[in-house]
């Protein structure tokens, strides 16, 4: 267990970087900021399930149950990791922290336990 979390905290900051270098890109393209804030909202959502299989591949597909709480934190780590580049990268704080950003989150959590679950 403790390979897997250890991996997954790997995985966590690699996602992070990947999903604010795509919201970036994203930010950088001629939508205004609600349809920025969608895709923000869809990128972190769909992000549960790479991340869902990663940490299944890092657990070697073993049942237990503590591997939906792993998956869970490490959707979570990746999202403030994608907070800290984004920073970097002068992109506005408000993608991430608005109510559609957070129910994309909570949709990336929740396809992340499913991903490994028993």
């Amino acid at each position: 267990m403790t390979r897997t979390v250890g991996l997954a905290a790997i995985g966590a900051v690699v996602f992070g970087v990947a999903f604010a270098l795509l919201v970036w890109i994203l930010w950088n393209l001629p939508f205004n900021f609600k349809i920025g804030s969608v895709a923000v909202a869809m990128v972190i959502g769909i992000a549960g399930i790479p991340i869902g299989e990663f940490v299944r591949r890092a657990g070697k597909y073993k049942l237990d149950k503590r591997l939906r709480i792993v998956a869970a934190l490490t959707v979570l780590a990746a999202w403030i990791v994608g907070q800290v580049v984004a920073n970097f990268l002068n992109l506005p704080i408000q993608l991430f922290t608005n109510i559609v950003a957070v129910i994309g989150l909570g949709i990336g959590v929740y396809i992340a336990m499913n991903r490994v679950r028993p």
